[in-house]
């Protein structure tokens, strides 16, 4: 799969950065989050210029994944 461009920010997936935090239960199939665990692999060596946010409720920022 070809990663989604690189102004448009990354989903870590999880709501906090506590040990015991919450993930997110759609992240599998949000472009946001596949990109920043799967398909930047090789691709995007660090991510200083490449914005990474923190899953929100709701999923307002989700860009819906087509099934694989």
């Amino acid at each position: 799969m070809k990663t989604i461009p690189f102004d448009i920010a990354r989903c870590a997936g999880r709501f906090d950065l506590m040990p015991d935090g919450k993930w997110c239960k759609q992240r599998d199939t949000c472009k946001r989050y596949l990109a920043f665990t799967q398909w930047d692999r090789g691709v995007v060596p660090d991510y200083r210029s490449i914005r990474v946010n923190m899953a929100v409720p709701d999923c307002r920022h989700k860009i819906e994944a087509e099934p694989q």
